[in-house]
């Protein structure tokens, strides 16, 4: 490659701010850096909080973004073993457990200004990524698909396998925030045969698409009390709630409607400042609270068994939850992704 190779990528420049559509220039890559030409980035929940600023101060601006995405192998930097030009790939935040790790990459503006970057980023035509954050993928999953390997997927499938062991017939589990992840929490528990699913989300869309996939009973987050959830579920046991949204009053609810016995499952990112009450008496009582990152997910080792599940899952229905946007409108994407009239926007370039 020459000492500089020039793409477009949309650069977050200021908080609460369109992103800028940019040409910036790569610098020759490094050791265990690897240049992906990018087919499709997803925008998820977490990109909506950095490009609004809710994750507090953001000391790295200006900076690129994404970080679930698919595409090919263009070309690599020294010690980088196991990929070949032209790979088909996937690119994640989800780390493997390798030393082949990069420097940071920096873009360059046209006046040479430095532009940050994570070890990955997928809001570009092409981007370079650490080594450890790319995963080869079969011909036989589709580009666009495979880009849920990112995140959504293995996040969603990896707090299932961690957490649900064995579910009896009149037993609940819940699903708080049915985003990407927690649609993937709902596909992985119908895929194992558990049929009593219920979930709840301020999004109605969402709702009704959840609905699709197989979810038993779905209320609205507005309108929702213990009293609802006692009367429609009745006195079956409500064994495990897995909050996905972020959300204080979803996390305080998630415990709250346990059984005394049950186990709730924490893993949405709150907003900087927010703090969840907690009921001592409720882990008196019996009832257990988790923490779950998805970098207790291992992509590496568990990558064909996701990419098995995935082949039984419908994709023309997977399908169905994506909104596809040329890159020139990714602003278009993020405005109707935090106005909720989406369900996941997927940029194609």
């Amino acid at each position: 490659m020459k000492n500089y190779f020039t793409s477009q990528f949309a650069v977050l420049n200021k908080t609460n701010k369109p992103l800028l559509i940019k040409d910036l220039k790569i610098p020759k890559l490094k050791s265990n850096q690897v240049l992906v030409k990018i087919k499709y980035s997803f925008i998820c929940g977490t990109q909506l909080k950095e490009i609004y600023g809710l994750k507090g101060v953001d000391k790295h601006l200006p900076h690129t973004l994404g970080h679930e995405a698919s595409g090919y192998v263009k070309d690599f930097g020294n010690n980088v073993s196991g990929l070949k030009i032209g790979d088909r790939v996937v690119l994640s935040w989800i780390k493997k457990k390798s030393n082949k790790v990069s420097k940071n990459p920096f873009y360059l503006d046209k006046k040479n200004k430095k532009i940050n970057s994570g070890l990955v980023s997928t809001f570009s035509r092409y981007a370079v990524v650490s080594r450890d954050r790319i995963y080869k993928i079969p011909k036989n999953i589709p580009m666009d698909i495979a880009a849920l390997l990112g995140c959504a997927l293995p996040t969603g499938f990896g707090i299932i396998l961690k957490f649900v062991k064995k579910i009896l017939t009149n037993e609940y589990i819940g699903i708080y925030g049915v985003g990407g992840v927690g649609l993937m929490c709902i596909i992985v528990l119908k895929l194992f045969g558990i049929k009593n699913i219920y979930a709840i989300d301020k999004n109605k869309k969402n709702l009704k698409v959840v609905k699709k996939f197989g979810c038993k009973s779905v209320f609205d987050e507005k309108k929702f009390n213990k009293n609802i959830i006692d009367k429609k579920i009745k006195k079956k046991q409500i064994m495990y709630n897995f909050e996905m949204s972020g959300n204080k009053k979803m996390m305080e609810m998630a415990i709250k409607n346990l059984s005394s016995c049950g186990t709730a499952v924490l893993a949405g990112n709150l907003k900087k400042g927010d703090f969840v009450k907690l009921n001592p008496y409720d882990l008196i009582f019996g009832k257990k609270i988790f923490g779950f990152s998805a970098n207790e997910v291992s992509l590496d080792k568990n990558l064909k068994y996701y990419l098995n599940l995935l082949k039984k899952v419908n994709h023309k229905k997977l399908r169905s939850i994506f909104k596809v946007y040329e890159f020139k409108n990714i602003n278009k994407a993020v405005i109707e992704f935090k106005k909720g009239k989406i369900f996941r926007p997927l940029i194609k370039f």
